[in-house]
């Protein structure tokens, strides 16, 4: 399904146009990608990362690449790997509202509690990027949002959408019109409960999944960007998720 002409390798970051780039996944750890949009005012990177030196990482190669760090980050959802790393970001973040609301619960759990959560429902990839739990830290966004909030960073507008997805409640879906790209986060995929719906695709339900679809179609984007995969085709990613949808209705 990846769209292999849509992405080329820059020393670390992928090109998908002038403008939009990414700092590619690490499927060994489950970190998701980290998008990254250079506008002439002012750069804005989609989603934190799942921890402080993953957002280092991130930083690094930017500045290899001669690239402004990022004055805005945007949150695609709340799930650990791309919230985790919010306290490393430079400058300011950008959630939806619901987004901020799942972070406050999380942020008052006892650490020890939230990390053996994680541990007893399976996620491996948490003992990968966390040794202790102490070395978790977890931040609110700066700039909360509910339903739409559109960004001009100048010669480049990016609109940020808060849509039902089947993944979670909380989805942003960051839209760039004039390039027709679309980062969805993990909003193509099921809900995830453990390791194992990693393999599989995660659970799908018909109504989110009914739902997403038709905001996919409405906004008519020309590429969708995975977090954990990178660019596909739009057209082909509506396809595979109508042959999903239709499997749920005969079932």
């Amino acid at each position: 399904m990846v769209n292999a002409t849509a992405a080329v390798i820059l020393s670390g970051m992928e090109k998908i146009s002038e403008r939009i780039l990414y700092f590619p996944p690490e499927p060994e750890f489950d970190r998701p990608l980290l998008g990254y949009i250079r506008g002439d005012k002012f750069s804005v990177a989609i989603d934190a990362g799942s921890s402080g030196p993953h957002v280092a990482s991130f930083y690094s190669t930017l500045k290899q690449e001669g690239l402004p760090l990022p004055s805005l980050t945007v949150l695609t959802h709340s799930h650990w790997d791309h919230s985790f790393g919010l306290y490393a970001i430079h400058g300011l973040s950008i959630a939806n509202a619901r987004t901020e609301k799942h972070l406050a619960k999380i942020m008052e759990k006892d650490k020890d509690d939230l990390y053996q959560s994680y541990i007893s429902e399976d996620y491996s990839y948490m003992r990968k990027e966390y040794e202790r739990a102490e070395n978790i830290i977890v931040a609110n966004a700066d700039i909360v949002f509910n339903s739409y909030l559109l960004l001009d960073a100048g010669n480049i507008r990016i609109e940020l959408i808060h849509a039902e997805s089947p993944h979670t409640d909380d989805s942003t879906l960051i839209y760039i019109p004039s390039e027709r790209v679309l980062f969805t986060g993990d909003a193509t995929s099921g809900e995830i409960l453990s390791d194992s719906d990693l393999e599989t695709g995660g659970i799908y339900r018909k109504k989110e999944l009914e739902a997403f679809i038709s905001t996919l179609k409405q906004i008519n984007a020309r590429t969708i960007v995975h977090s954990h995969m990178g660019p596909v085709a739009a057209e082909e990613e509506i396809s595979y998720l109508e042959k999903l949808l239709a499997g749920l209705q005969t079932n």
